[in-house]
């Protein structure tokens, strides 16, 4: 599903026809990164646009912050609005300000009334301190709890955290800001070590985005998540996996479209089928009271002929009405993939498509599969946003050969989805997740093109002796080298582990669910991921 080809520099680069679109995103680590507590949480900070490096590839964990700059992390870290026109600001904060449109949410808010002087500057170049940071952080976990939590906390409870944390340094703490840094060390954001809770010492850079990613990890960590599975090809080992999704979708058909007039719905010819013994697949989704769609799939070069045929429509959702209203599947809906669509101008033809379709769908839901439209133009997102029950994020098969890029690094994807959020609201947009290999054979100093090894096989070589395998940031994939008589290799690998790091994305930003490519591929430590994220009991 859904292939493409793409250029690659630290700033990400489309070219098609006449016009470059630039990903203002950034895939190669940072120059001085540091083997300690503080890279995961940069590189995830990072790939979600909330912290960036600096033009020449660093990061400089062990600088200063200021004010302005951790206050920033905050209100992107918590998804504050900040709107066009600004409210209120202190004094020395001027409208023009870089920094002016997040102060002015908190400042609103009153989280740094206390870090105002008496003149009621806020000071936003000043560097910041741990104790700043840990009322920032409490007052913004205080305002997520019930008003009667927060009085509890404010009045009574605080103090008896204070008495037990024991913190030697405590009277240092500003006393205004003592409930609120008690609350932050509470919920885990920030602890204190063997000297005490360190009030005025300046927060680093580094620290910082250890403090953030806690914060908006406590959370996501929290959220359960819907799971989509396709099942699709073979993926007949996972029948027993249903439990732990809330939908599946069954990739058993193909447009059939050879020419002008006439489409249907092809069951049985493409290795998009129905199975035999398919009936079992339908009995354990109704056993795991899921809703069930039909996927069709298209790819051919003459789709955007099709939108054009009126007539041709018009017999193929006959068929398809025809097999989605049998007694036999059961289905509850339908999900259209029709993919390769580079042109503008079948944007509209393929929603007038899609609204035709929903016209005549009933109680009958429509879920529609969407590839990153950088370069696949034939896809109006807003308008597919409205009329969709569902909208399926294809946030992969970013693979390049010259570049030596992966499917699905988690920069592109996090980039993929705040696109698609731009038009689509969060409760009707899944994220696509693939479950591939991409792998790049070199001999005698030739690179060939990617192969998409069986994941079986990618599973068997990673077991083997000689593997050197590597957590890649900021890709946030496995990678595998190796030597033999072929040359050498370079794997990059969806594992569980880079498939979790994809559902923390989507539950940071509230999506709807995570869909699954397709569910023969996912291996037992991938369920048990799914099984631990799953809002199934």
């Amino acid at each position: 599903m859904l292939k493409k080809t793409i250029l690659m520099g630290l700033i990400f680069t489309f070219l098609f026809a006449n016009s470059a679109f630039a990903y203002d995103v950034g895939l190669l680590p940072f120059k001085d990164e540091e083997q300690d507590y503080s890279k995961d949480p940069i590189y995830t900070l990072s790939a979600l646009g909330i912290i960036n490096g600096y033009e020449d590839r660093t990061y400089r964990p062990n600088e200063d912050l200021s004010r302005e700059a951790f206050i920033k992390l905050l209100v992107m870290a918590n998804k504050l609005e900040q709107t066009p026109a600004l409210g209120q600001t202190p004094s020395d904060v001027t409208k023009d300000r870089w920094s002016a449109p997040y102060i002015s949410v908190v400042f609103q808010k009153k989280w740094i009334d206390s870090l105002l002087d008496q003149s009621g500057l806020f000071h936003p170049a000043q560097t910041i301190t741990r104790e700043e940071v840990a009322m920032l952080v409490g007052k913004a976990l205080l305002d997520a709890e019930s008003e009667q939590a927060r009085q509890q906390w404010l009045t009574t409870d605080w103090k008896t955290e204070r008495d037990a944390r024991g913190f030697k340094d405590h009277a240092a703490i500003n006393e205004a800001m003592q409930p609120y840094v008690y609350y932050a060390s509470h919920r885990g954001i920030m602890e204190g070590d063997s000297a005490g809770f360190n009030p005025q010492q300046p927060l680093i850079r580094k620290q910082a985005a250890a403090v953030i990613y806690r914060l908006m990890d406590k959370r996501v960590s929290e959220q359960k998540m819907d799971f989509t599975g396709y099942y699709a090809i073979q993926s007949y080992a996972a029948i027993n996996q249903m439990n732990k999704l809330s939908n599946v979708i069954l990739g058993w058909s193909h447009l059939d479209y050879a020419g002008a007039g006439t489409a249907s719905l092809n069951l049985s010819t493409t290795v998009n089928r129905v199975p035999s013994g398919y009936e079992e697949v339908i009995a354990s989704a109704n056993a795991a009271h899921l809703t069930k769609e039909l996927m069709v799939f298209y790819d051919s070069s003459n789709l955007k002929d099709f939108l054009k045929d009126a007539s041709a429509q018009k017999s193929f959702i006959t068929s398809l009405l025809t097999t989605l209203k049998d007694p036999a599947y059961s289905f509850t809906g339908v999900s259209i993939d029709f993919e390769g669509l580079t042109d503008a101008a079948s944007a509209a033809d393929y929603t007038q498509f899609l609204q035709g379709l929903k016209n005549q769908l009933g109680t009958l839901t429509l879920s529609v599969a969407v590839p990153p439209v950088y370069y696949y133009k034939g896809y109006d997102l807003k308008a597919i946003g409205k009329l969709a029950d569902t909208v399926i994020l294809m946030a992969y098969d970013f693979t390049h050969d010259e570049s030596v890029l992966p499917s699905a690094p988690l920069p592109l994807v996090n980039d993929t989805v705040v696109t698609a959020l731009q038009v689509i609201p969060n409760d009707k947009l899944v994220l696509g997740i693939s479950k591939q290999a991409n792998q790049w054979i070199t001999t005698a100093g030739v690179t060939g093109p990617a192969l998409n090894p069986a994941i079986a096989d990618v599973e068997k070589r990673l077991v083997m002796p000689g593997i050197d395998l590597t957590w890649t940031m900021p890709y946030y994939l496995e990678k595998a080298t190796f030597s033999d008589d072929r040359g050498s290799h370079v794997i990059y690998y969806e594992d569980s582990q880079s498939i979790a790091k994809k559902i923390w994305l989507a539950k940071f930003y509230n999506l709807k669910a995570v869909s699954l490519w397709y569910m023969g591929n996912y291996t037992a430590a991938d369920w048990e991921q799914v099984g631990q994220q799953t809002t199934k009991k």
